[in-house]
């Protein structure tokens, strides 16, 4: 009994009120069974089967609950009114007895709480029966509990997989898949998928791989209740669900492999407007497991192989292109941006030799314009280009005695220009004047500098020097150096104002340069949009075409082509009757502009150097600052200048059309530009008045020079009024002196109000100006150098190789003034091509058709083997919770 008796004085502590808030059971209850205590225990130790222990909250919470309802229920376990922790130690004891008291449905009415036993019941006991038993309960418990049921049955799911018990995942599934009740109130086929969901975010390749399996066996079964026939998962591919998108998101290869074998699809949504499930879309689809899962599904000879380096490429810009577009989520697409790079880059690092480094580069398909190389340098894959792989190879395809086509007689040892000196560079330089001085024989020698392959058995032709010469990618830039010294050469030569023999011949070879100059041009243009094939991508043509210094060739050629029209129309019409100064002026203007623009090109030759580089990509990036920085001062220098303008456009003359300050205060405002902190502007300095002629004649009295700013005191401030001075000449035959004074007209008159109100106005002007836009500016210019200067390598060495790959391109035009000779070399090989076609096919047309595919075949070799190397690693999660993606197959 002394047990017994401390337990009494434990009990005689009256609750708190906090305690009893905290008991499940109402206030008023406890209060009023708390003076019946005595007769409760003198009692069976029961009232109505109710637990002494329930009277005392704090009793709840010590390690004593089980002893003392043994104690006052003679040995009975209590199903009622129970707490949290009891309910949840009754499942771990798995003891259910408890669900069939009604007084414990409104604890485990609670969302949050129901989870918390739908998880202890399936990771503490590992039942199938006691969770299908309390599944079962929460179906038909009550209404709230229905509501949740959906989130009970994933938490199930959920915790199943996370013990990684494939029995229990598998008979969880068949449970759901055939209760009649679960069926009434929720889609079995969802709920299969989201084991799918689970399956992927805990990483669990052995249990998904099992679940899609008896997922796929159980698709063509049919379950009937009440009239209703369910079917099971529906076959076909499975496009854009939410276990595939978040395998692929986080690049998680072996997941994404899985269920790509079991049907499942990622497709891009046009019709898509929430534009984070744009980015959870965009971010999996271009994700290097998933490119690459879709890849090892075909086979080195299927038709439909695609290449993984031209796909990150592809993805690459397009998250480049949205990142501009969609400031507001820059970060997640330059994530995505880069990604797709790095994987490019580290396939790249597979090529153990030079050989697949030039396979995997695609540097030997002379003919294939959509080769890897130059797709990364058009599509600004700047650190997949700095590689030092990609810039060896690249620099070797450039150098000396580098030719597209292999053969026997290629007698060059491959020379980097690099490597040589100043003075076996110069050399190189002198012995192309004469190779470049025949390129007007190139149309009729293009047959020899393609010969057939060795291979072929034909017999080989030598070509002549020069041809050989023609073929090398180093000598097709110098050739074009050469053509621009010539134009450059003309333009000075024009500028002198050459005599009129001579003329005629500066004129000529002029529009021959500005015409081949544009054509080359349109032939860039034509070679971007061939690279877009069948289904052009105008956004990105545009994105490769319209670059800084293509845009700057098309401002320049049309100066040059519209002064070229006005200087034949101005030899056309060429009669003394017929005044076409103005035509002619506008000529000279047109072709002064482009003057300037042809001999500041000159310095677009310091990108290959090191040194003169980084001033040069600093100038280029510095464009679009001070572009922002010129709307935004004329946005400002507009506000102001008109609102100045029309304070002292008041002091003009209205009748004689003078005084007016519009254009002066408009080019005063504007030159505060270059010239900061000037004085305040004073109507005399931005008004078109008249002088005093009295008063000029008198300041230039007897002296050869004089101040321009002395004038101003000639300025004349009072004039008559016209209109009053007719009226007093009307009136009298006689005006005297004073009747002119009433006359007199001041155009000072209202002038101090005036300046008054333009000071401050000026001020403010001033310090947006001078102190805040210009400031502004000088940053902005830093923070640019500041990032090409951090990242000046990889900078640098993707714009010289920009700069050289126009002359990679066999099949480009040639440079002024042999431009027009590559027309009729076009000519002859669409002739060529026609007879080949027309006749029989010889055996060299066989074999150089082998040669291609046997390089294809190498290529597609060596990437399936670069990707069995190099799987796309998945990415570290950076929390515990997972939370579900969109839900994007409605779309």
């Amino acid at each position: 009994m002394s047990s017994l008796q401390e337990t009494f004085h434990q009990m005689e502590t009256p609750p708190t009120k906090r305690e009893l808030t905290n008991n499940n059971s109402s206030k008023e209850v406890l209060l009023e069974r708390e003076p019946e205590l005595g007769t409760n225990i003198v009692g069976n130790g029961t009232s109505n089967g109710q637990a002494v222990s329930s009277l005392f909250p704090a009793m709840r919470f010590s390690w004593e609950i089980k002893s003392v309802d043994a104690v006052f229920c003679n040995g009975v376990a209590r199903l009622n009114d129970l707490s949290k922790e009891a309910i949840i130690q009754a499942i771990k004891d798995q003891d259910l007895r408890f669900l069939t008291d009604d007084s414990n449905k409104t604890l485990l009415s609670e969302k949050k709480f129901s989870k918390e036993c739908v998880r202890c019941c399936v990771q503490q006991t590992k039942n199938m029966p006691l969770i299908e038993e309390l599944l079962g309960f929460f179906l038909v418990a009550n209404d709230e509990t229905r509501k949740n049921v959906n989130g009970l049955i994933k938490e199930a799911i959920s915790s199943t997989i996370k013990l990684n018990d494939e029995k229990l995942v598998i008979g969880l599934l068949e449970f759901l898949q055939t209760d009649k009740k679960i069926k009434t109130l929720t889609d079995t086929a969802e709920l299969t998928e989201d084991a799918v969901f689970s399956a992927t975010v805990e990483q669990r390749s052995d249990i998904l791989t099992i679940i899609l399996k008896w997922s796929q066996n159980n698709k063509t079964k049919k379950f009937t209740h009440k009239s209703k026939t369910y079917t099971g998962a529906q076959a076909g591919p499975k496009i854009n669900l939410s276990s595939i998108i978040h395998a692929a998101k986080k690049n998680d290869y072996d997941r994404v492999k899985i269920l790509f074998r079991y049907g499942y699809r990622l497709e891009q949504k046009d019709n898509m407007t929430d534009p984070l499930k744009k980015i959870e879309l965009f971010k999996a689809i271009a994700s290097p497991a998933y490119i690459v899962a879709s890849l090892e599904n075909l086979n080195e000879v299927s038709a439909d192989f695609f290449c993984p380096i031209k796909k990150c490429f592809e993805f690459a810009c397009e998250a480049n292109f949205r990142k501009s577009t969609i400031p507001e989520y820059k970060r997640e697409y330059e994530d995505i941006e880069n990604r797709c790079e790095d994987y490019a880059i580290s396939l790249l690092e597979q090529c153990e030799d030079l050989r697949e480094v030039e396979v995997f580069l695609q540097t030997r398909n002379s003919g294939n314009k959509d080769a890897n190389y130059i797709l990364a340098i058009l599509d600004s894959r700047m650190k997949f280009v700095a590689h030092e792989r990609f810039q060896y190879v690249l620099l070797k395809k450039f150098g000396i005695g580098q030719t597209e086509i292999e053969d026997e007689y290629d007698t060059y040892n491959n020379t980097l220009w690099l490597d040589m000196s100043w003075f076996s560079r110069f050399l190189h330089v002198l012995k192309q004047v004469p190779c470049y001085l025949l390129l007007f024989l190139y149309p009729f020698f293009y047959p020899c500098m393609y010969p057939p392959h060795p291979s072929s058995g034909e017999r080989i032709h030598r070509p002549p020097w020069f041809c050989k010469e023609w073929r090398v990618p180093l000598n097709r830039g110098i050739y074009t150096a050469f053509s621009y010294i010539l134009f450059i050469s003309l333009i000075m030569c024009y500028v002198t104002e050459p005599e009129v023999p001579t003329v005629y011949l500066v004129d000529a070879l002029l529009g021959v340069f500005i015409t081949s100059y544009s054509m080359r041009d349109l032939g860039t243009a034509f070679f971007l949009w061939g690279l877009e094939g069948p289904n052009p991508n105008e956004r990105r043509f545009k994105k490769r075409y319209f670059t800084f210094w293509n845009n700057y060739n098309i401002v320049m050629d049309m100066f040059f082509m519209i002064g070229l029209i006005i200087r034949t129309l101005d030899y056309i019409i060429n009669e003394e009757n017929v005044d076409i100064s103005a035509l002619s002026s506008a000529g000279r203007i047109l072709w002064g502009i482009a003057f300037t623009f042809a001999i500041i090109k000159i310095i677009k030759i310091g990108i290959a150097s090191k040194y003169f580089g980084p001033i040069i990509l600093s100038i280029n990036a510095m464009m679009k600052d001070v572009c922002m920085f010129l709307i935004t001062f004329f946005v400002i220098m507009l506000a102001f200048s008109c609102g100045v303008s029309y304070m002292f456009n008041y002091l003009q003359d209205e009748e004689l059309d003078m005084g007016s300050s519009t254009g002066g205060v408009f080019t005063y405002f504007f030159w505060v530009l270059l010239q900061p902190f000037r004085g305040n502007p004073d109507y005399d300095k931005v008004a078109d008045l008249p002088y005093d002629t009295n008063c000029l004649s008198s300041i230039a009295n007897g002296v050869d020079e004089i101040n321009i700013k002395s004038i101003a005191k000639c300025r004349m401030e009072t004039m008559y009024n016209t209109a009053c001075m007719a009226k007093k000449m009307n009136d009298s035959m006689k005006v005297s002196k004073d009747d002119l004074a009433e006359c007199i007209i001041s155009r000072r008159q209202g002038s101090e109000n005036l300046q008054t109100a333009v000071v401050p106005m000026w001020v403010v002007y001033q310090f947006l100006v001078s102190v805040v836009l210009l400031r502004i500016l000088i940053v902005m210019m830093t923070i640019t150098y500041r990032k090409i200067y951090d990242n000046l390598d990889t900078q640098w060495k993707y714009a010289r190789l920009y700069l050289a790959i126009q002359f990679f391109d066999p099949d480009s035009l040639l440079p002024p003034p042999f431009t027009f000779l590559t027309l009729i070399m076009y000519l002859i090989r669409a002739v060529a091509k026609s007879n080949c076609m027309a006749s029989q096919r010889s055996t060299n047309s066989n074999k150089r058709y082998k040669q291609c595919a046997a390089i294809d075949i190498e290529y597609r070799s060596l990437i399936f083997s670069f990707i069995d190397n190099v799987k796309p690693e998945p990415e570290s999660p950076k929390g515990k919770n997972i939370t579900p993606v969109f839900d994007i197959s409605q779309y």
